[in-house]
């Protein structure tokens, strides 16, 4: 994968690239005299691009001077790890267990101001150590580290981890792939997480097919990045 789903790595300018500073400056707007922020991902289902979503959003984040924390909370399928080339070997739940020290697992500037922590595929359910208490407390202590603290959670369809995180997130963003879910299924998504507490800053609508805009499988425009994309020329 090689970061080929790090899109400021390839062209820091590209339309792509922009629309993941809209959507850091739209969630700064939501939250702009809240400190120490820590914002979940999610989505309906597999597929729809949350993880690739949390990762340039982190990178976003990061590139305008805050530090930034991207943890990988996805423990039934990880892979955020492949994104920056590096390994998993010492993941969250090693440093939930209490097995490996907080120094051992979180990984220092993957990217300038952005530090890492893996995840790795758990024989077991996950939700366990995710809903106890040490968790909660780990999660609050870490984010007075960081400025901002991005969690990529598994699907609503696949596991109640986005819910169990959310309700001790300042905010969540939903990730909603065109044409991939029906309204009952997204609202299904947006009831849970709003019977869990959670804050749905809001959705962003993702992998629509703009006929010359498309950026591989991943598109995250709206109309006025067309605007953008004739601009930036200086035309």
């Amino acid at each position: 994968m090689a970061k080929r789903h790090n899109f400021f790595a390839v062209d820091t300018d590209s339309p792509v690239s922009e629309s993941f500073r809209v959507l850091r400056s739209n969630l700064y707007f939501l939250s702009e005299e809240k400190e120490n922020k820590m914002v979940v991902f999610t989505s309906s289902i597999p597929g729809e691009g949350k993880t690739t979503a949390a990762t340039n959003y982190a990178m976003s984040v990061a590139m305008s001077g805050e530090r930034v924390l991207l943890v990988d909370c996805d423990l039934r399928r990880p892979r955020i790890h492949t994104v920056f080339e590096t390994d998993n070997k010492h993941c969250l739940f090693d440093l939930l267990s209490g097995n490996k020290s907080k120094d051992m697992v979180v990984q220092k500037n993957v990217e300038e101001n952005l530090d890492f922590i893996p995840g790795k595929h758990l024989d077991m359910n996950p939700t366990e150590i995710l809903q106890s208490k040490k968790t909660a407390k780990f999660f609050d202590e870490i984010r007075k580290d960081y400025d901002v603290v991005v969690l990529d959670t598994p699907p609503v369809a696949v596991g109640t981890e986005s819910g169990l995180l959310a309700k001790n997130s300042d905010g969540v963003v939903l990730i909603c792939g065109y044409d991939m879910v029906n309204k009952r299924q997204l609202q299904y998504t947006t009831n849970f997480l709003k019977r869990a507490g959670a804050n749905i800053y809001g959705v962003v609508v993702n992998r629509i097919d703009k006929s010359g805009y498309s950026y591989g499988s991943y598109s995250y425009y709206n109309n006025y990045y067309e605007y953008y994309h004739d601009y930036s020329k200086g035309d």
